[in-house]
């Protein structure tokens, strides 16, 4: 989807500055035979297209989500000025093109390179805090910590403000605390995800009840959105400090701690602006889309539960809804046990079972999960899982384990991978159905609550395309859609953990057994 073209007028003063601003990025500026009336053109590898005219007229044409495209544009704002016309006819993403009458963004728009912008901008809709020449918007928050039934769900968003206008209109009126029917939040998380290839990144981290049972949850929160936001920058490809000095994140501050200070520092350092604040949905787009992608994967996850559940109902999954109450009593009555997907360490279930309060342990330091160096790059959001290494033990640190496709798994190295790897991709050969029905078992499988990084390889046909699509539907995994075929590039752009069945491979990985 590109912009609306945008056309300015060129004085012969002008014309040489403004062939250097796309000579010193790099950029050939082209000359076409068959064209005489076109001095040159220059094209970015995001397919935004700048064309000058012999006449003086200059016409800019940015494809959304094109970070170079969007930043060219600007400069070129500041140097000829704002395109005639006013904000109709202004680069989608700069306060223009799609927004319809009454819509936000459609009167009154920011110019490129002015000051502070009035209510109505695009920009200033979507952020009340982000810098007059922030281009991009990230954002995050989190759902189902206080649930019983489920998996607490981290949401992160990032894109252009190209997408503020349909943004607004989907998500900007939902209220994410309120109670939907599961197929509604379903529905507009595939809302979102259809936006994909429009310049949205979407990144969502489950937290297993295993972890949320048996340690802080604010530490937990800390370590699983300092990985969430590593897996927004590799999404977005990485962005370089310019881009991300035009990039505003916007977290919710749920009490957070020194490790995402920590982090928080580093993303600070590499250019990117940090805001944090409670109820980071209600005044932020980015986190109110991040808070509504959660939801819609915490639906799934229920939905999938009531469908595979025999002895529900199970209600909301709320602590204080009257049919998941009578199904814990029905359960604890049965001695049937608590299957994962239950929270044992909230009260309602440990006075159920004649225990104490349970007192949760400090998450483990950052180097006593991953080596020095490793450390170091997790926290600045760009894991190189082609060199990590994950301490196993107090004496030595490895890059292969030896795991079971299903059953206990003790270690906490083991524990903590799904918060440590931006996912898993699988690279088992020919895959025997039995082994993936062993890694994708909801209650002890390897792989399950785990992000599946797969590639534009897998199709409707293809049996193993299939058991990852039926498994996704009833969240016991998340499918996430990639760019690359190759599994090695694959993990190494998204910090993937590589799954193997046997012999060894470069990178962090897993030896299933």
């Amino acid at each position: 989807m590109s912009s609306h073209p945008v056309s300015r007028t060129v004085d012969a003063r002008q014309r040489e500055p403004l062939a250097a601003l796309f000579r010193a990025r790099g950029l050939t500026l082209q000359q076409h035979a068959k064209n005489v009336y076109l001095a040159w053109e220059a094209r970015t590898s995001g397919r935004s297209i700048f064309s000058l005219y012999t006449s003086g007229k200059f016409v800019s044409t940015v494809r959304a989500g094109d970070a170079e495209g969007l930043l060219l544009e600007d400069e070129v704002a500041q140097l000829l000025g704002a395109a005639p016309g006013g904000a109709g006819k202004a680069p989608r993403g700069q306060g223009g093109g799609a927004a319809g009458a009454g819509e936000p963004g459609a009167a009154g728009a920011r110019e490129p390179g002015a000051g502070v912008a009035p209510a109505s901008d695009p920009l200033r809709v979507a952020s009340p805090t982000a810098a007059p020449d922030t281009l991009f918007l990230a954002g995050a928050d989190e759902t189902g910590t206080g649930e019983l039934l489920g998996s607490a769900v981290l949401g992160a968003a990032h894109f252009p403000l190209a997408l503020v206008p349909e943004l607004q209109a989907l998500v900007g009126r939902v209220e994410t605390k309120s109670s939907r029917a599961a197929s509604g939040w379903e529905r507009l998380g595939q809302q979102l995800q259809a936006l994909r290839g429009d310049g949205l990144h979407l990144a969502l981290l489950s937290i297993p009840n295993r972890l949320f049972d048996r340690y802080s949850k604010n530490a937990l929160l800390d370590l699983a959105y300092v990985r969430l936001v590593g897996d927004l920058l590799a999404a977005a490809g990485q962005p370089a400090a310019e881009v991300l000095a035009r990039t505003e994140l916007a977290l919710d501050d749920y009490g957070t701690g020194a490790l995402l200070g920590q982090a928080r520092a580093a993303w600070v350092r590499r250019g990117l602006q940090v805001q944090v604040a409670t109820r980071a949905d209600v005044r932020w787009l980015a986190s109110r889309t991040a808070s509504v992608a959660a939801r819609a994967c915490r639906a799934r996850e229920m939905e999938g539960l009531r469908a595979d559940v025999t002895d529900g109902p199970l209600g909301t999954g709320n602590a204080g809804n009257p049919a998941t109450l009578a199904w814990l009593r029905r359960r604890r009555r049965s001695g049937a046990g608590w299957p994962g997907f239950v929270k044992t360490s909230f009260r309602t279930v440990t006075e159920l079972d004649g225990l104490p309060a349970t007192t949760k342990e400090s998450v483990p330091p950052l180097r006593d999960l991953l080596d020095e160096a490793s450390a170091g790059d997790f926290l600045a959001g760009r894991l190189d899982v082609r060199r990590a290494r994950l301490r196993a033990g107090a004496e030595r640190s490895t890059q292969r384990l030896e795991l079971p496709a299903r059953g206990h798994r003790p270690h906490a190295a083991d524990a903590f991978l799904p918060l440590l790897c931006g996912g898993a991709v699988l690279d088992l050969g020919p895959l025997p159905l039995e082994l993936l029905d062993a890694l994708l078992e909801r209650e002890d499988g390897l792989l399950s609550g785990w992000r599946l990084l797969v590639g534009p390889g897998l199709t409707a046909d293809n049996p193993t395309s299939v058991a990852l699509a039926r498994a996704h539907a009833r969240g016991v995994v998340q499918v996430v859609p990639t760019d690359e075929p190759d599994p090695l590039e694959r993990a190494a752009r998204h910090a993937g953990l590589l799954v193997v069945a046997s012999g060894s491979a470069p990178g962090l990985h897993v030896v299933v057994r």
